[in-house]
């Protein structure tokens, strides 16, 4: 791939892909391991129950398995599949076989996967700020190299791309595994083939997986098996509750009704808040009105605690990343 200056101005990183097309990749991903029965996860184990109690999706999903290289920019691209295309009635049935798979499979663990991805793209533009551009582009892919604007990645097929200045867009995939897969089409095109539309620029996006051996699925929990929030842990369930409550300002009477507790509980909770600085109290006429403070903000917002590497070969290349920026330092 050929970078122009405008290019490397342009190019940014999505914070994850489409869902039709994560659900793809999701399925390519089923289809690696169908071998496989160790180690696979818990994420696998419920698609794969999900796929042998839905034995009439089969069809449509192998058809999308096939068409997938076809299917692929058209997911990417758009929502939603555009009811208004012309399609053929088998790809119409496979992507309703698809957009099935993706809520009995994907949808379960929405919280998981943005999650994954949020520290993925943090970690990459983390890099971005501190290594630039061709250095982090390197790290997608262990023998990427980049030299003179060129960026060169092994996918298996020998081609020269251009981006013209339109730049690159980059999408972190939690069930592509192996090496970054290119894709281009261009926007606004005469798919129909009028003549009197002209295509638009063409739009390359570079989908690299999260960890390239596969094991990214391991780590997937679905939100009703997520632990916890510890805030109620810690604070009690009915003082969080009058924390959360207090993110814009209200009165003592007005928690009490929002929350069905008495006045003297609501005062009680907020005196305690108040006095570890989580809670500010300011008098407004005859009322006084609570409201988080920017430590209360903090703690109601904090993030999650990192995850346990789930690949020690990917938790110790992004270590040398940051090795690399230390030293850069």
């Amino acid at each position: 791939m050929h970078f122009t200056h405008e290019d490397i101005a342009r190019t940014h990183m999505e914070p994850m892909a489409r869902p039709g097309a994560e659900a793809l990749f999701a399925l390519g991903h089923l289809e690696r391991l169908a071998r496989q029965s160790r180690g696979v996860g818990r994420w696998v184990s419920h698609a794969r129950a999900w796929m042998a109690a839905q034995p009439c999706r089969h069809p449509g999903l192998q058809h999308a398995l096939r068409l997938r290289d076809e299917l692929l920019p058209f997911l990417l691209a758009r929502p939603a599949p555009d009811r208004d295309a012309e399609l053929a009635p088998d790809t119409r049935r496979a992507l309703a076989a698809l957009a099935e798979f993706q809520k009995a499979c994907l949808l379960p663990y929405r919280t998981s996967l943005r999650e994954m991805l949020d520290e993925t793209r943090l970690c990459y533009s983390d890099m971005v700020a501190r290594l630039g551009l061709a250095a982090t582009l390197e790290r997608l892919q262990y023998n990427a190299k980049w030299e003179a604007g060129t960026l060169t990645v092994d996918d298996g097929t020998d081609r020269e791309v251009f981006l013209d200045g339109q730049g690159l867009k980059l999408v972190p995939s939690a069930f592509l595994s192996g090496t970054p897969r290119l894709y281009t089409w261009r926007e606004g095109g005469a798919e129909g083939g009028a003549a009197e539309l002209q295509p638009g620029p063409p739009v390359h996006i570079l989908v690299f997986p999260v960890c390239p051996h596969g094991l990214a699925s391991t780590a997937l929990v679905k939100d009703t098996q997520r632990p916890a929030k510890p805030l109620p842990q810690l604070l009690g369930r009915t003082r969080a509750a009058v924390l959360e409550r207090l993110t814009r300002p209200q009165s003592t009477s007005e928690l009490s009704a929002a929350l069905r507790i008495s006045a003297t509980t609501a005062s009680e909770h907020t005196s305690v808040l108040r006095g570890s600085g989580l809670v500010s109290t300011t008098r407004n006429g005859g009322s006084v009105l609570h409201e988080v403070t920017a430590l209360g903000a903090l703690m109601l917002n904090s993030p999650p605690e990192p995850a346990r590497p789930w690949c020690r070969d990917c938790a110790d290349r992004r270590a040398e990343g940051t090795q690399a920026k230390e030293l850069v330092a």
